[in-house]
């Protein structure tokens, strides 16, 4: 790939890559809202003589964003939902300005031709630019907008999937999408929810997670993770929160989320796992240990205990687990649900397959 960025595009990225690098911007929906920003600077700023020339642009960016933060898959998701609202624009202008029978765009299709003579026949005018620019720029907007509301479609799902009494659990006191879907549901419902201590990593998250929700009259115990098996058995259902989830259905989320969901199949609880469209990935996790993130090992064993550190060779401390779709029974989107199997064909139709690898 030619090197596309340039010196005002690159002074444009670096703030954004650095913070990415230093973990800077918490949260997944702050992360995807200040990718989409990015985007909208970068599109008004680039220069082009063709959409090809920009998809070559955006595709490097992406790059370099996503090598700054290589197990954020949102980072990449956000790239890619841009990448193929340009490729859509670029159809529909070829379509309305083709006056070629079928018959001979059938042939087209089959024939080969370098991305070159592609590019020559899309060059435009100044004016075509502009109002590409400004289609494109206007559906970031409708992304970033799409982002900031993603709670609100979840919402409305929560009062449909929860009963009265019931006795639901949590193992994902980080996830803001979860607290709004169960505060959403005590408008019409009375039900009492377990939240898993989430030792070692999340304690602090798990208790402001059930004195939020204690404080909109929701019925809350704060149980340990070794408990979890031996109350599964009153649980209605699982609900967590997902930080990505790939074409197989499978899902990034809390470590200690799996020993939950394997204990919910055990008992067959129902597991409902909560994420807004934009974290469904093009991706397959054929590498997963990639996927992890590791965090503070102190947490995991308290450098205080140097006598018992001594005898240690390693000690890691996962702070993520992938879930497979065997343990999921239905993903809440903003969107609607669906089931696991079902996610490959969401992300066809919000994604272009030549996008997947963005280098």
């Amino acid at each position: 790939m030619p090197n596309t960025v340039t010196g005002e595009i690159r002074s444009i990225i670096d703030p954004v890559v650095s913070s990415l690098k230093r973990h800077q911007i918490e949260g997944d929906k702050d992360i995807a809202l200040a990718i989409s920003h990015l985007l909208m600077k970068v599109i008004s700023a680039a220069r082009w003589t063709n959409p090809y020339d920009l998809i070559d642009l955006i595709r490097e960016v992406g790059t370099i964003l996503s090598s700054a933060y290589p197990r954020k898959i949102i980072t990449g998701n956000v790239v890619r939902r841009v990448l193929a609202l340009i490729r859509d624009e670029i159809e529909t202008e070829h379509n309305e300005n083709a006056n070629t029978p079928m018959m001979s765009s059938m042939f087209s299709l089959l024939s080969t031709s370098n991305n070159e003579n592609h590019k020559e026949l899309h060059k435009q005018s100044k004016k075509q630019m502009s109002d590409l620019r400004s289609i494109i720029i206007q559906g970031i907007r409708d992304l970033v907008d799409e982002i900031s509301n993603v709670n609100d479609g979840i919402e409305t799902m929560s009062v449909d999937l929860i009963h009265d009494n019931e006795i639901l659990l949590t193992p994902t006191p980080t996830s803001d999408t979860v607290l709004q879907f169960l505060i959403k549901a005590r408008a019409k419902r009375k039900f009492t929810v377990l939240v898993t201590e989430s030792f070692p990593n999340y304690i602090k998250e798990a208790q402001n997670f059930a004195k939020k929700l204690a404080e909109h009259k929701i019925e809350t115990i704060l149980v340990p993770d070794s408990t979890v098996y031996a109350v599964m058995s009153r649980v209605g259902k699982v609900i967590i929160g997902s930080s990505a989830v790939f074409a197989n259905g499978g899902c990034m989320s809390n470590s200690g989320v799996s020993h939950v969901v394997e204990c919910a199949k055990e008992h067959r609880t129902p597991v409902f796992a909560l994420a807004g469209l934009y974290k469904l990935s093009p991706l397959y996790p054929f590498t997963r240990d990639d996927l992890i993130e590791v965090g503070n090992s102190g947490k995991a064993l308290n450098y205080d205990d140097f006598k018992l550190v001594d005898n240690v060779e390693l000690v890691t401390n996962a702070l993520d687990d992938y879930i497979s779709p065997d343990y999921i029974d239905i993903y809440i989107t903003n969107v609607g649900g669906f089931a696991p199997s079902f996610i490959y064909r969401i992300v066809l139709d919000n994604y272009k397959t030549e996008d997947n690898t963005l280098e």
